[in-house]
């Protein structure tokens, strides 16, 4: 993140006074603006804001450079337009990172219905949970699940959208015949079987487990009878084949976050995509929180 959006988040606080007003006005997560006049700080040696039970109020240094800080962000607006504006053809390249399980499961209609929609635009769907750096044009938006309480890197403009919730399933059929049946973990690489929850006498567990490199095999596998595996939520309530295991927990692992770059995100066809996924998410939020299961 450069000069030019500390100058921005400096000017939404002494605006909005406060931190929350400025991060829903510039849409972006809290800790990108505490950090950014952090570092605005520092810069210039000085307290831009005192922080009151209310919310911000600027100091006297900070009172002396709003108006010259108002300049400089009509300045770079005026800059922006300019190359902004020879970005706005529905047409270019579109690359969009997300994790498999959602462009295969959840994603694939509404890339498809944005395909026909926009046939000019030449997306690429890199379906993978590895990093890439939007900063180095790796992709141009990405659909990730921040583990935990973290945010996302502050030289990238996220939006939380919604919560994203694990439970443990089982085919049907391993589930009706209970203990006549051994069932196996189906664990991931680094996973360990969890050591606060057992299935209950209804369900006799192998010794050891069964890993694989990645998920979608774990899902499989789980489809096919050979045991218990945790899964996303939004996947294994709309398989018919698999079931919740009886009095397991559901868990919240994170939060799902859509993400682009600041040089990137407000040319057209990247606000078309980031509008089209945002809408479908929402609507698909009680999904991925595990909130509808009964089937």
């Amino acid at each position: 993140m450069d000069h030019w959006d500390e100058i921005r988040m400096f000017l939404a606080v002494a605006k909005g006074g406060t931190v929350r007003a400025a991060a829903n006005a510039l849409d972006v997560n809290h800790a990108t603006i505490i950090r950014a006049i952090g570092r605005l700080e520092q810069k210039l040696g000085a307290k831009l804001f005192d922080k009151l039970a209310t919310g911000y109020r600027l100091t006297d240094a900070g009172s002396d450079i709003v108006e010259l800080a108002a300049q400089m962000a009509a300045t770079s607006a005026q800059i922006e337009a300019r190359i902004f504006g020879r970005d706005q053809n529905v047409s270019g390249p579109l690359r969009f990172t997300l994790p498999v399980s959602f462009a295969t499961d959840l994603l694939m209609p509404t890339l498809a219905e944005f395909k026909t929609r926009y046939p000019d635009i030449a997306l690429e769907v890199l379906s993978s949970i590895s990093v890439v750096d939007l900063g180095k044009r790796e992709a141009d938006v990405a659909l990730r699940v921040v583990i935990g309480n973290g945010t996302p890197p502050d030289n990238l403009y996220g939006m939380r959208l919604c919560a994203f919730h694990v439970a443990y399933y089982v085919s049907r059929t391993v589930a009706a015949a209970g203990s006549s049946a051994y069932s196996a973990w189906l664990l991931g690489p680094d996973e360990v079987a969890p050591a606060d929850w057992v299935p209950g006498d209804d369900m006799r567990m192998a010794a050891t487990p069964v890993r694989f490199t990645e998920m979608r095999s774990q899902f499989e596998a789980a489809r096919a009878g050979m045991g218990i595996a945790l899964l996303p939520c939004f996947l294994g309530d709309a398989d018919q084949a698999l079931v919740r295991v009886s009095g397991s927990p559901v868990k919240h692992i994170g939060d799902v976050w859509l993400l682009t770059h600041g040089d990137t995100r407000r040319t057209k066809r990247v606000r078309l995509l980031c509008d089209a996924v945002r809408e479908l998410i929402r609507d698909n939020a009680d999904r991925l929180a595990g909130h509808v299961h009964d089937r």
